[in-house]
């Protein structure tokens, strides 16, 4: 897997997610065992995420390293590999936890997220994040270093649960 970053985390569309992966030079972007140049586009899979007012079906890529065989989906940093629940979500749910706030706030706001998701998004958090975080000091308050931070420490996403190798891939500016 190989995780895009995106400097807005509330804006997840199809289209969106088109248009950055297309402004991508796959020869820039080098595989999860080192090589470069060696990304070819290989398919793409139907991916489900909870927005606020609806469920959308993202398509998303796969690449395929023509050197070490291995395929890797492209997500933008404001998705969760292994979540329909967005980053931003997560993240405002978990500083809700820990400043005491209720999630009824937030479950207001979202129509396609129920009480079972946040708690379960908490609980994540709370087993597998939070002492994480801690030992590393990375915070909430600064999304863009929250991600970056766990990749350079953790090298997986915030929130992601699952162990699979994942690379963060910044946009050349």
């Amino acid at each position: 897997m190989i995780t895009i970053k995106t400097e807005n985390y509330n804006l997840i569309s199809q289209d969106f997610y088109n248009k950055t992966i297309d402004s991508l030079d796959l020869n820039l972007i080098s595989c999860t065992c080192g090589h470069s140049g060696c990304l070819i586009r290989y398919g793409s899979y139907k991916r489900n995420v909870q927005m606020k007012d609806e469920t959308i079906t993202l398509t998303i890529v796969r690449v395929y390293c023509t050197t070490c065989g291995h395929t890797h989906a492209l997500l933008l940093s404001s998705l969760v590999p292994y979540s329909q629940i967005p980053l931003n979500v997560q993240i405002t749910a978990i500083h809700a936890y820990e400043s005491g706030h209720a999630l009824s706030r937030i479950l207001a706001d979202q129509c396609f997220i129920d009480e079972n998701n946040l708690k379960a998004v908490i609980r994540t958090y709370r087993l597998c994040w939070k002492e994480r975080l801690c030992s590393v000091r990375l915070s909430f308050s600064e999304w863009n270093s929250l991600v970056t931070g766990c990749f350079s420490h953790f090298s997986r996403q915030f929130m992601q649960i699952k162990t699979t190798v994942n690379k963060l891939f910044l946009l050349p500016t």
